[in-house]
């Protein structure tokens, strides 16, 4: 029997599996102890540090939100402890994991290991780590070095053989994947040297050393050269030693010096997960502007942000994934939305001596204009693609409407074309600033379309939005879905020359005044009459009805919950559909059902804010003769068609326009999909639900020349059945 003091009594019978804490390094506990409550010392100081430049931000009102505790901390559950967003993607996720899930092992181990010796033994004289539990305990700490191990193979492999273009190549990362493979080796070595050394010792009596299932042929390999020789034995006890404390030296180094590396997002990212808001995706900060106080709207300069998109910068971990995703990056704007964040994250250090100097220095700390340019923030089209793909919930677009409320509203400066539309908005109340009836569009119709002004109530407000008013190719959509509505006996009626622009494509260019006088002036309206639901063809007015209205209903006088609920036409239809109202047949329709090889377009404002996506494609599958096919980027994947946050609006100077893009992605799904050329009549065709998309893919095939599929609203197609 061994009686060394070392070994607690409990470790005393070698017939039983028993961990031996503190073996060959006695008395190391107290020194280990300081070392790492002066490492986590220094951790939390550089942490508050860093908070206090976060609070130097203005924006609602300087601080960060601690309402809805237990849903913040389950949100950090979900995607900081389980890797919600991190798993989007199969390699990159899969690596992470890896490395997140080990490290969290190893974490636990350690965990364990301290309960152990520190308060099970000593408080209870309970052994926590012997017997089957800590053979089990072994196997699966070793076997998850394995797994660590293969995770940081797949990260430098990405880096060094496949370097996508969206990672940050430093030398940085690369050092850090050294030092994680430090931390398993030493950790393996002290292992090794332990088994080795009491393989050597004590022999068969040993005999749970095998369950290190990696550790174990490391010690079989250190003691073969003299596993008999005293000497050699005792080299390895002191090799053991070294290894010991520096493998105690790197952990202190890593906690200590954790928020100067690029792992500094184990610390800000579940930060920003907590903190990050509950507002709906499609839903922007409201700026008050009866506020006479207020002499700053929109972000400019550092201090204007808001703590939480000061936190945002740290937060990033520089994966690139909102970058791969990005339209603008693709089409070779000067848009980065990954450098967006990153150059707010710059400059929170580049001014932090300044940010926390009593007095007002925000004329020395501009981000606008300097950091990140004007070009960038007028690229961005809104889709939120960024947004959707970052793992760590980063609110790219928000940051980017406020810069670009600082440019409208302080600067006075917008691109030419926006200017104008602005100006059409204000004076005609649509973007187009046509002057004619908002009526026009149902001269082409068979039946009248009711008027809310002439029967003053209804099930349902057609609402049928500047688009389908004005534009020639949406006044189809316009007519198509009153005919199902006709068709399907609802109890509909328009608004008319009584609608006005909401301009939500205004509030995310910038322009906040246009936006709210606008929502003032429909809510108005909706106060007179009575319905119980409001239709919308165009995804952006069904998210602003949807999501922003309620911003304003009290300062209207009105209830904060609306008396209506406000639907896509999509799904309206597709439960028209559902429930037998309407049956898209042909034969009705005088006609013969054509096969037609479909694919769809999702719009951004109705799948990524909104996440309806089965509607759509729902009244496509109902459709006799309809074969749907998608797109590799569809659904919450989809690509947006370049026309969000005012881009329709505006001149695009892009290498390769965004809306081209789409369109090549379209019409290759539909070539690959049918043995019909691509110019076949009616043969293929490329379903949207959204004006905007309509616009934008039909401009790209015009200028292409490439007209001859066309493109439709999923409700011209079900309406044609009819």
């Amino acid at each position: 029997m061994i009686t060394s003091p070392n070994l607690p009594p409990q470790c005393q019978d070698l017939s039983v599996a028993c961990r031996w804490t503190y073996w060959n390094v006695e008395g190391a506990a107290p020194f280990l102890y300081l070392l790492m409550t002066i490492a986590v010392i220094i951790l939390g100081v550089r942490l508050w540090q860093r908070s206090r430049l976060w609070l130097t931000g203005t924006g609602q009102n300087g601080r960060l939100p601690l309402d809805r505790l237990p849903e913040r901390a389950q949100r950090v559950g979900k995607w900081a402890l389980a890797q919600y967003g991190v798993l989007h993607r199969r390699l990159p996720g899969f690596m992470h994991l890896c490395i997140y899930g080990s490290f969290a092992v190893f974490l636990i181990g350690t965990l364990l290991a301290t309960i152990d010796y520190d308060v099970t033994l000593p408080l209870f004289g309970i052994k926590l780590l012997s017997g089957t539990f800590y053979l089990l305990y072994k196997v699966i700490l070793d076997g998850f070095s394995l797994v660590f191990t293969l995770g940081l193979g797949i990260a430098l492999w990405r880096r060094v053989r496949i370097r996508p273009a969206q990672l940050t190549l430093s030398r940085g990362f690369t050092l850090v994947l050294f030092q994680l493979w430090l931390f398993a080796l030493t950790g393996l070595l002290i292992e090794g040297l332990r088994i080795g050394y009491l393989t050597a010792t004590l022999g068969d009596k040993f005999w749970w050393g095998q369950y290190s299932i990696v550790a174990y042929w490391i010690g079989r390999l250190l003691i073969a050269p003299a596993p008999a020789n005293p000497d050699y034995l005792n080299t390895l006890l002191t090799a053991h030693r070294l290894v010991w404390w520096l493998h105690v030296a790197q952990v202190a180094v890593f906690i200590a010096t954790l928020l100067e590396t690029p792992l500094k997002h184990i610390v800000y990212s579940p930060l920003n997960m907590f903190f990050a808001d509950f507002k709906p995706a499609g839903q922007l900060r409201t700026l008050d502007l009866e506020d006479e106080s207020v002499e700053q709207f929109g972000v400019a300069a550092l201090t204007d942000f808001a703590p939480l998109q000061l936190l945002n910068g740290d937060a990033c971990t520089e994966c690139g994934r909102c970058q791969a995703a990005c339209p603008a990056v693709m089409a070779g704007t000067a848009l980065n939305p990954k450098q967006v964040i990153l150059d707010i994250r710059d400059s929170l250090s580049l001014y932090q001596a300044i940010a926390v100097q009593p007095g007002d220095h925000r004329g020395e700390m501009q981000v606008t204009g300097t950091r990140i340019s004007e070009d960038a923030l007028w690229a961005c089209t809104t889709c939120r693609a960024c947004v959707y793909e970052c793992p760590v919930l980063i609110e790219h677009v928000g940051s980017i409407v406020d810069m670009r409320r600082d440019l409208v509203l302080m600067e006075a400066k917008a691109p030419p074309s926006l200017q104008n539309t602005f100006t059409n908005a204000e004076r005609a109340g649509n973007p187009w600033g046509n002057r004619g009836s908002r009526l026009d569009w149902t001269k082409a119709l068979d039946f009248e379309v009711p008027l809310l002004a002439d029967v003053q109530q209804c099930d349902v407000l057609y609402w049928v939005g500047c688009s389908g008013a004005f534009d020639p190719n949406s006044q189809k959509t316009a007519r198509a879905v009153a005919t199902i509505l006709h068709k399907a006996g609802v109890n509909f009626a328009v608004l008319g020359d009584e609608e006005t622009c909401h301009c939500e494509w205004a509030r995310r260019a910038g322009n906040e005044p246009l936006f709210q006088a606008g929502v003032a002036a429909n809510l108005e309206t909706f106060a007179q009459y009575q319905f119980r639901l409001i239709i919308t063809h165009c995804p952006h007015c069904f998210n602003t009805f949807k999501n922003e209205f309620i911003q304003f209903m009290k300062a209207a006088g009105q209830s904060e919950k609306p008396a209506w609920q406000v639907v896509h036409h999509t799904q309206y239809i597709a439960k028209l559909i559902a429930d037998g109202k309407i049956t898209p047949d042909y034969s009705r329709a005088n006609g013969q059902a054509t096969p037609q090889t479909i694919t769809y377009h999702d719009s951004c404002y109705l799948g990524r804010y909104n996440g309806e996506y089965d509607a759509p494609r729902a009244m496509l599958n109902a459709v006799p003769g309809v074969t749907l096919v998608e797109m590799a980027r569809s659904r919450d994947h989809g690509l947006c068609c370049g026309g969000g946050g005012a881009q329709v609006w505006m001149e695009s100077h892009a290498e390769h326009p965004i809306n081209q893009i789409r369109l090549d992605e379209a019409l290759n799904t539909l070539k690959t999909a049918t043995s019909e050329a691509i110019t076949t009549p009616g043969q293929n065709v490329i379903a949207a639900a959204c004006p905007f998309c309509t616009v934008m893919l039909g401009s790209a095939a015009q200028s292409a020349d490439g007209a001859a599929t066309p493109i439709r609203d999923v409700a011209e197609i079900v309406a044609a059945a009819l």
